[in-house]
C-alpha cells in the first residue's frame, strides 16, 4: 500500500473516532463534493477514497494530466481582488515564468518542464505539491485542518485563532452553525490563514 494511502487511512480513522466521540455529523466532515472543490480531485474519486478504495500509482502520463487538470482547476476557480479570473500574464509575472508556460499549463498543452509548478500553486495560496499530489495525498492534506480542529475542539481553536491572528470574531451572517459546521469552519480558517503566512 502506498504511503499516501496509509496516511489517508490513518487520517480518516482519526476523524471518524473524533467525530463519534464529539457526536458530530461525519457526513458533513467527509463531504465528497466539498472536498473535491478544495482539492481539484474529481468528486467520484474523492468519494471512492473516502470509502477506502485504493488506486494504482499514476503513470507518468497520468501524473502530467493531473498537473494540468489541477492547474486549470485553480485558474478557473480563483478570482483576483476585482472578482475576475487571474490574467495569465499577471500569474506569469508574479511567479517568474514565461506567459506561454502558464497558458500551456492551464490549457493542457504539453510542457517541456514543470519547473514553475510549486510557484504556480503558491500563487493561489496552495502547498507547492498541490499540482503533483496523488489523489490520496491531496485528500489527506485537505482533511488535516479538520483533524486539527477536532483535536483542539471549537472553543480551543477559536482562542488559538484570536491569539495567533488577532481575530476579534467570526461572522456567520446571522446563521446558527451546528457544532460540526463550527468545527469545520474554524479548521478551514486556520488552514487559509496559515497559507497566507507562507505567501
Amino acid at each position: 500500500m502506498a504511503e499516501s494511502v496509509l496516511s489517508l487511512a490513518t487520517t480518516l480513522a482519526r476523524i471518524r473516532a473524533l467525530a463519534k466521540e464529539r457526536q458530530l455529523d461525519l457526513d458533513e466532515i467527509l463531504d465528497a463534493e466539498a472536498l473535491a472543490a478544495r482539492t481539484g480531485v474529481p468528486a467520484e474519486v474523492t468519494a471512492a477514497l473516502l470509502r477506502g478504495e485504493e488506486f494504482a500509482e499514476p503513470t507518468p502520463e497520468e501524473a502530467r494530466a493531473t498537473v494540468h487538470r489541477r492547474a486549470a482547476f485553480l485558474h478557473a476557480t480563483s478570482r483576483d481582488t476585482d472578482g475576475r479570473p487571474y490574467a495569465v500574464a499577471d500569474i506569469a509575472a508574479a511567479i517568474g515564468a514565461p506567459p506561454e508556460w502558464v497558458d500551456h499549463l492551464v490549457s493542457g498543452v504539453p510542457l517541456a518542464h514543470l519547473g514553475h509548478c510549486g510557484e504556480f500553486a503558491a500563487f493561489f495560496g496552495r502547498e507547492p505539491a498541490f499540482l503533483t499530489d496523488t489523489p490520496a495525498r491531496a485528500l489527506d492534506r485537505a482533511l488535516q485542518p479538520a483533524v486539527r480542529s477536532l483535536d483542539n475542539g471549537p472553543g480551543d481553536l477559536l482562542a488559538e485563532l484570536t491569539d495567533h491572528y488577532g481575530l476579534v470574531s467570526i461572522s456567520t451572517r446571522g446563521r446558527t452553525l451546528s457544532r460540526t459546521q463550527e468545527t469545520l469552519l474554524l479548521g478551514m480558517i486556520t488552514s487559509m490563514l496559515s497559507a497566507e503566512e507562507v505567501r
